[in-house]
């Protein structure tokens, strides 16, 4: 999948979207999980998590694990319900930085998909 990204313009993106990035990287664990919805569900680094207990849960681990800085880079939407943002780590992991996308699919006010990939 082809993608052109544009300049990372918060007032572009849904607003759920732009809260719930300023709370994860706030390790603002509780608000991030608030964002989605009671079926949601997160791909990141080949598992899933189902579910608003098992998203809390991975939201807590992903915040320990490693020490990173995130920077917002670019985004990207196919339309206003799935928005894509790119996003550069710098931290203490294998690769010392990696350039993730966060995509999204809105449900509204809440976050019903989060993949993230390299």
């Amino acid at each position: 999948m082809s993608e052109n990204f544009d300049t990372y313009n918060s007032g572009l993106l849904a607003k759920v979207v732009v809260t719930y990035l300023d709370a994860h990287d706030e390790h603002r664990t509780a608000d991030a999980a608030a964002l989605f919805t009671p079926d949601a569900t997160v791909l990141d680094d080949g598992n899933t998590y189902e579910g608003i207990a098992a998203i809390t849960t991975w939201l807590q681990n992903s915040s320990t694990e490693w020490s990173y800085t995130t920077t917002r880079i670019g985004q990207h939407s196919a339309d206003s319900r799935h928005p894509t943002v790119l996003i550069r780590l710098d931290g203490n992991f294998p690769s010392g930085t990696a350039t993730v996308h966060y995509r999204f699919e809105l449900d509204g006010d809440r976050i019903r998909r989060l993949a993230i990939e390299a």
